[in-house]
């Protein structure tokens, strides 16, 4: 906004105008938006002669009752981008957590395809199984199940069954009572994580969206907090991590490029579902509970 137009404002704007600029200056000064992807100067709009001038400027009845209910509206706007922010922490969390379990078994994969390169020196497949075994003992990579096949090489299995002398809870079971589980395989792991990371993704989501229709509803369209949902979204919608190879999203592996074609190595690509575990954020659509919740509760409750 130029100083010409807030001079304009500061002498013959009309309440919600007055208002409008009030506000941007206020939610300017609210948050830090030092953020590369926000070219528009975030400096102050109002000196502070202005400001008082400004805020000064609401005085019949009327006026005061409209300038009451937008600091309401500014109010409840900034605790709502408080909460997003936290959600935003929450989502990343689990997104890390699924990051670190995917890294897990990209070098799980790895290390079975360096034992077995190794194995695979070996000719004769008696002497290849015995050392197979005896390299193997003891050895347990983590929520994996290590499996010689009859060639003498290692299968290092993510999903298997278990024997778990414990219930669901984790209470010990009756005397040679044994139940069999997953939850000690990675797959398993990492799909409960996958659950996490989806479902606080649709929640920040939902609380989202009842933030920019409460904005849009009492007609507080203040850019500035506008761009600051759009900006701490940014994390929420960004790859949990940069390998095509693990992400849901992409239906291949990789593309290849053949003239001006584009093609896809279809017999690897048939394993391409097992490797998709991370969440289609883009896919995800609010949840009207989660949504109607927060809109009663924490919005126009306030």
């Amino acid at each position: 906004m130029s100083k010409k137009d807030i001079a304009t404002i500061l002498k013959e704007g009309t309440p919600r105008q007055r208002l409008l600029l009030l506000a941007e200056h206020i939610a300017r000064g609210s948050f830090d938006f030092k953020h590369p992807d926000l070219n528009e100067n975030k400096e102050p709009l109002l000196t502070e002669k202005e400001f008082t001038a400004l805020s000064d400027s609401f005085k019949t009845s009327q006026e005061i009752r409209l300038y009451n209910k937008w600091r309401q509206y500014d109010r409840v706007v900034r605790n709502s981008l408080v909460n997003l922010q936290g959600l935003r922490f929450e989502v990343k969390m689990h997104y890390s957590n699924l990051r670190g379990y995917i890294l897990v078994w990209n070098s799980i994969e790895n290390a079975e395809q360096l034992a077995n390169s190794v194995l695979h020196e070996i000719k004769d497949t008696k002497e290849r199984i015995r050392i197979a075994k005896g390299g193997a003992e003891g050895v347990d990579l983590l929520f994996t199940d290590t499996i010689i096949d009859p060639e003498g090489y290692l299968d290092l299995k993510i999903d298997f069954e278990k024997e778990s002398y414990r219930d669901e809870e984790g209470k010990p079971l009756k005397d040679k009572e044994t139940r069999k589980t997953k939850e000690y395989c990675l797959l398993e792991v990492m799909n409960n994580v996958k659950k996490q990371a989806t479902a606080s993704a649709i929640t920040y989501l939902s609380w989202r969206q009842a933030l920019l229709d409460y904005m849009d509803k009492k007609g507080f369209n203040v850019k500035t907090y506008k761009d600051m949902i759009r900006v701490i979204s940014e994390d929420v919608y960004s790859p949990i991590i940069g390998w095509e190879k693990y992400l849901s999203e992409s239906k291949a592996f990789l593309t290849l490029r053949q003239g001006n074609k584009e093609t896809t190595p279809k017999r690897v690509d048939k394993l391409k579902p097992l490797y998709s575990i991370t969440p289609v954020v883009s896919e995800l659509e609010v949840d009207k509970e989660i949504y109607e919740h927060y809109m009663k509760n924490y919005l126009e409750d306030e």
